[in-house]
């Protein structure tokens, strides 16, 4: 657990916080021992900030998508085993941190929050992503390290507004062959992500790569071997 907060902490990559509108509400509910979300704030449409970090919730309750101006949702730290369909009811929402959870899989409705900014997702037990992860057109930054990842969707590359992509520490074997969609990718970590032999080529299309983490034993494609002589820094790990 040690190690994988300090390769999160560790990483270069960060967007600043995202500010929320100020007419709303922000409830801070952090490391208040509860076992369930108060009915209270589940019926409140005037929440824009819900802090829930370091609880002890199991569950997030379909009432969720009640919040309809909802903006950042913060869920670290806790038990939770699945997000619930609802989740896909809250337009507004920015920033969605799911972080050091029990999340096996993500339900199809992750797709709908169209205006997902940040999605974090370290240290849980996720083996796939769904399809409708390519819905996200307005997502920056995807935080994957510490999962169980066995592969990768194609529509991954749809994320078009893409900037930091973290994927250490899983099981994933390659990487979608059409990287070059992704031409706003800034950071990409890597490290210890999988059986991962070699990177596609089309990763030199990613013009804007500024960062490369991964193993050392990964086959580099000679064009990004030439990016490196000017804007791109290779990190082996």
């Amino acid at each position: 657990m040690l190690l994988g907060l300090l390769s999160v902490l560790g990483s270069c990559a960060y967007i600043k916080d995202i500010p929320y509108s100020k007419r709303g509400r922000v409830v801070n509910l952090q490391r208040k021992g509860l076992t369930e979300i108060p009915q209270e704030i589940l019926q409140d449409t005037t929440i824009t900030v819900l802090r829930l970090y370091g609880n002890r919730l199991d569950s997030i309750p379909e009432e969720i998508g009640n919040l309809k101006n909802l903006e950042k949702l913060f869920l670290g730290r806790n038990d939770i085993k699945s997000l619930p369909a609802s989740i896909g009811n809250l337009k507004k929402l920015r920033i969605l941190s799911v972080q050091y959870n029990e999340i096996d899989s993500l339900p199809d409705e992750i797709g709908d929050l169209t205006a997902l900014q940040q999605l974090s997702l370290n240290q849980n037990e996720l083996r796939s992503l769904p399809e409708t992860i390519g819905n996200l057109k307005n997502l920056e930054l995807l935080e994957l390290n510490f999962n169980w990842l066995e592969s990768l969707p194609e529509t991954l590359t749809d994320c078009e507004s893409l900037k930091f992509l973290h994927l250490n520490r899983n099981l994933i074997p390659s990487l979608p062959q059409n990287m070059q969609d992704l031409k706003y990718l800034r950071e990409l970590h890597l490290a210890n992500s999988g059986p991962m032999i070699d990177l596609p080529e089309s990763t030199c299309q990613c013009r804007k790569l500024e960062y490369l983490e991964i193993d050392r034993g990964v086959l580099v494609p000679q064009c990004l071997l030439v990016m490196q002589t000017t804007i791109l820094r290779i990190v082996l790990r």
